[in-house]
């Protein structure tokens, strides 16, 4: 359970707060019988026994459960007895039977309230002085027991709430899912389907078509992916740390804004990438910051750096990216700062608030129980203001004036000038107390549990607690009376912090709940784009280069048929002619005919595997859809080593057997270093080497085609480093002595 300041508060500390308002309700009644015990031992240590009995038996109440063998009837006729044998026989006053009264109202059994409320009658009239004194006595039994019951109604709300937050982040991934699924099979299934449709037909003549059909979809999954890491900036942030890492850049990365972020998070995003690359491609930096944040309803990405100050690389940085950032409504800067040091800045409109949960009938009813908290009080202190026309104006105004107070900061929750507030509410508890009488010492117990809200624990526990000497004081009566009077402050106090309290912490769980339910949808987003990118962007890349590839043998097949056909010419033209000359003019046809049938075979063998990667991708892009796929490294192995010699590159593979509780992580980075290479390497050699050495695997690709320049990671190392940190693992990549290396380590179970 989320408390103040977002800190955990177990759900244990909601069930305390019932059991200490029940403790306040008796502790008049305890600690009287515990000063009969000198005189009195067997009456003292009886009504002593039976008001924890009392407090004891409230306890079947903070639990979901029946009431237990006895039923709700054998538990609330022993509740009965006790409470009543001790109001009766033993001369506890009457205000004991709030505790059976909220009973009655948290199991609902209204109907015996009426002859519950006449046996209280009874009892009262019969030791009181008068109506206004049994009126008084019976409004405390009400408001205890309404403000218990609401006490122990809040603390099983907040613990349904707290369990029903799982639910609602597990709702939420399920509904992203069906949207997901329902996206891809739109776009992507139709065009792997496509691809996988032209493949089988083993036709050079499609190749055109399915060359544009394969960049069409290649161009589709990124967009896709895209969109769908747009919500989050922690891939990009991920890739900015492997890349300043690999530079040697001490990185400090603070991400505090709130996601989903929208679509302004593929131009932050975009920014982040381009300004950590900057910053890289100087090479002079010792130290870069990444702080995101939220003010004033916009969204902040500085990235802040020690290198050189120039302001060309300023300009490299706002080339291209303030128009984009100006599209999405915000702006970006670049410019040294007064330290010295360089700073990016994007601003961009923050992702509006979510909507706050309206609140549950429970919490409501617990708000209005809290409005009859007020109301009797107000109707308590009426009854013992002062008869005069002055006296009763003056009790009226302070009334309405601290309710009001009470109201607009300590229930809606108001923070501005509410420590003024607090204030003026002080003067009003304490200054009238003498001349309006006993029952407004409740004034003071009510903005003590206010301060216990308002305030931090220390500092309002202290005022409160001087506030309750000060109420004894004032109220006059005598040193002896200073105790009661800070015991019955200290009693209202524990009741209006345990209300005001849970209300905090429902709705603290409510937003934590919707908080949750919002992160697992994101986290769900960014599971299907990594899963996306480093599935189908490999399978894709690799049936793109295949079908160029089948072009290329095509239209070398039809070169050779052309020759072959010459050479046909050739011999029937020299058909008088015999000897030497018409032998080799035989002999180069029958080459021409042997090499166009060897590359029409290569082309068909090349088709065969673009059906075979379609096939595969849409298997794989179901699995996307659904759930983490499990893949096998062997294969994924060898389909790396034929596409790498399918784009001419010499492979050297030194493998280990890699365990199967770690092939599909270490096939997803080998996929997405075999699509690097393609993509950003000049490669004529790679080599692929696991190694399994005690509790770890370790995956390495290396390739000679390390570019001039610095090449930042995109999307697919950002998804990897979060992957392998999921699994415990690391990944590192770099250039290193000439060659690129990625490294990928993964620990054993």
């Amino acid at each position: 359970m989320l408390g103040r300041r977002g800190r955990d508060v177990p759900l244990w500390r909601a069930r305390a707060l019932v059991v200490a308002v029940a403790v306040a309700l008796v502790a008049v009644h305890l600690l009287k019988g515990l000063a009969r015990v000198p005189a009195e031992p067997v009456a003292g240590m009886a009504v002593t026994a039976l008001c924890l009995a009392l407090v004891a038996l409230q306890l079947r109440h903070t639990r979901s459960a029946p009431s237990g063998a006895l039923g709700w009837a054998g538990w609330t006729a022993v509740e009965w007895a006790v409470a009543f044998l001790a109001v009766g026989p033993l001369g506890v006053s009457i205000g004991l039977l709030c505790l059976p009264a909220a009973s009655l109202l948290l199991e609902r059994r209204r109907l015996l309230l009426l002859p519950f409320a006449a046996g209280a009658v009874l009892a009262g009239g019969a030791r009181s002085g008068g109506v206004r004194d049994t009126a008084d006595l019976l409004l405390t039994v009400a408001l205890g027991g309404v403000m218990l019951y609401a006490v122990t109604t809040l603390a099983l709300l907040a613990d349904r709430v707290h369990t029903a937050r799982l639910t609602l982040a597990a709702s939420a991934v399920t509904d992203e899912r069906l949207r997901i699924a329902s996206s891809l099979r739109s776009e992507l299934s139709a065009g792997l389907a496509r691809i996988h449709g032209l493949a089988v037909r083993a036709d050079p003549s499609v190749l055109d078509g399915l060359i544009d059909g394969a960049r069409a979809t290649l161009a589709a999954a990124r967009a896709t992916t895209a969109e769908l890491r747009s919500l989050s900036l922690a891939p990009e942030a991920a890739s900015a740390r492997a890349l300043l890492a690999s530079a040697g850049i001490a990185a400090d990365i603070r991400i505090g804004h709130r996601e989903p972020l929208g679509p302004s998070g593929t131009v932050l995003a975009t920014v982040l990438r381009e300004a950590v690359t900057a910053v890289v491609r100087v090479g002079d930096a010792r130290r870069c910051e990444v702080i995101t944040g939220e003010r004033t309803g916009r969204t902040v990405l500085r990235v802040v750096s020690d290198g050189v100050p120039t302001a060309a690389l300023g300009a490299d940085v706002l080339d291209g990216l303030a128009e984009r950032v100006r599209a999405v409504g915000g702006r970006l800067t670049a410019g040294l700062e007064p330290d010295g040091r360089f700073a990016v800045e994007a601003v961009v409109a923050a992702t509006p608030a979510p909507v706050a949960a309206a609140d549950p009938p429970e919490l409501r009813a617990a708000l209005g129980l809290y409005y009859f908290l007020l109301a009797a009080f107000c109707g308590k202190a009426l009854l013992f203001f002062p008869a005069s026309p002055s006296g009763l104006g003056l009790g009226v105004a302070c009334t309405l004036a601290f309710c009001a107070f009470q109201v607009r900061f300590s229930i809606q929750d108001a923070t501005r000038h509410a420590r003024p507030a607090l204030l003026v509410s002080a003067v009003l508890a304490l200054a009238p107390l003498p001349w309006l009488g006993r029952n407004w010492i409740g004034a003071a117990g009510i903005l003590a549990g206010s301060l216990l809200i308002a305030l931090p624990l220390r500092a309002g526990a202290g005022l409160a607690a001087a506030l309750a000497v000060a109420a004894g004081v004032i109220g006059g009566g005598g040193p002896a009376a200073v105790p009661v009077a800070a015991v019955n402050v200290a009693i209202t106090c524990v009741v209006v912090f345990a209300v005001l309290r849970l209300v905090r912490l429902v709705r603290e769980l409510q937003q934590a709940g919707a908080g949750l339910a919002r992160a697992a949808m994101v986290t769900e987003r960014l599971r299907a784009a990594r899963d996306l990118h480093d599935l189908l962007g490999h399978g894709l890349a690799a049936i793109l280069l295949k079908a160029e590839l089948a072009r290329r043998l095509a239209d070398a097949a039809v070169v050779a048929g052309a020759a072959v056909g010459a050479g046909a010419e050739a011999v029937g033209a020299g058909a008088e002619a015999v000897g030497a000359g018409a032998r080799t003019a035989n002999a180069a046809g029958t080459a021409d005919a042997g090499a166009a049938d060897g590359a029409a075979d290569r082309c068909r063998a090349e088709l065969a595997d673009i059906a075979r990667l379609a096939a595969r991708g849409r298997a794989e892009l179901g699995a996307v859809a659904e759930d983490s796929p499990r893949l096998s490294f062997t294969a994924e192995l060898a389909s790396a080593a034929a596409v790498l010699e399918a784009a001419a590159i010499a492979v050297e593979v030194d493998d280990d057997p890699v365990p199967d509780e770690a092939g599909t992580v270490l096939s997803v980075a080998l996929r997405e270093a075999v699509t690097n290479i393609l993509r950003h390497s000049s490669a004529r050699h790679a080599r692929i080497a696991t190694t399994v050495t005690g509790g770890s695997v370790r995956l390495e690709v290396e390739n000679d085609g390390v570019r001039a320049g610095v090449t930042p990671p995109g999307s697919g190392i950002g998804g990897l480093t979060v992957r392998l940190t999921e699994a415990g693992g690391t990944l590192s990549a770099g250039a290193d002595d000439g060659w690129y290396v990625l490294r990928a380590e993964l620990p054993l179970r």
